[in-house]
């Protein structure tokens, strides 16, 4: 699979599960790609990646047969062109707060004249040996995804799903409510009807939409029409894989369970 068969899918609708990667070792992420994902997001915004640990990661993913995406740090030109130029099948731009930031991440994300991005695509081409038709496919294949996680992304939510060269967003539940003046307040019926907002106008205008999913809710999210589900980190699949191991053999044992430790700050 490519960037322009996994665009397909999202556009058709049909549900598509990916997973986070938060940890740098390129073990953890070839345990997560035979897991059987179709592609994974590495999450550069909130975890430790540096160039080098993002070049060996997609690396592991494009020999595993499973599409790398990124989440970069900030929507900066020079950070996106970098996670493409490493071979990044997409990027997704955090913290959109308006249209004029949706525009910068389309510029940043392709060539001109479509964009304003510069081209030194060394690992995403074979090291040039496969320039010629990576360029040619090059703005078929690349995946641009927004992160709709401020209220005013939302209030302008119209003007951005017009743009030509947007072709996902996924909600960001908390920093919305950071926007809003109701911290981590999700369940909040204004948070509420803004997410509600988010996912039916995406709905309506064929735009395929994501967020991170539990197994329970998921299928309520499905049924709003939301088809690109996050479904957990490494990190996460780790703990809670290793607590739920200890705490069936307490119950086989008969010892008592323990809950996760908490961190002394």
């Amino acid at each position: 699979m490519d960037g322009r068969e996994l665009k397909r899918i999202w556009r058709s609708g049909q549900v598509s599960f990916g997973a986070w990667v938060a940890l740098t070792d390129p073990l953890a992420t070839t345990a997560l790609c035979d897991a059987g994902y179709e592609w994974l997001m590495i999450d550069a915004e909130h975890r430790p990646f540096d160039a080098e640990t993002l070049r060996t990661l997609i690396a592991t993913m494009r020999c595993r047969g499973v599409l790398p995406l990124v989440r970069v740090r900030a929507n900066d030109e020079a950070i996106i062109k970098q996670a493409f130029d490493l071979g990044a099948e997409g990027v997704a731009v955090p913290v959109i707060r308006s249209v004029e930031d949706a525009k910068r991440a389309v510029a940043f994300s392709r060539l001109p004249p479509l964009g304003a991005r510069g081209c030194g695509p060394n690992d995403a081409a074979e090291f040039y040996a496969n320039r010629d038709s990576y360029l040619a496919h090059l703005d078929d294949n690349h995946v641009l995804i927004l992160w709709i996680e401020h209220i005013g992304a939302v209030n302008q939510l119209d003007q951005i799903l017009t743009l030509p060269g947007v072709d996902a967003l996924v909600l960001g539940p908390v920093d919305l409510t950071y926007s809003m003046g109701l911290p981590w307040q999700i369940s909040h019926p204004q948070v509420q009807a803004a997410i509600e907002t988010t996912v039916s106008k995406a709905v309506a205008a064929h735009m395929p939409v994501g967020i991170s999913v539990t197994a329970e809710d998921s299928e309520s999210w499905r049924a709003k029409g939301v088809n690109i589900l996050f479904l957990g980190t490494d990190l996460e699949f780790i703990l809670h894989g290793g607590a739920a191991a200890r705490n069936r053999l307490c119950q086989a044992t008969g010892r008592p369970g323990v809950q996760f430790r908490a961190r002394a700050w």
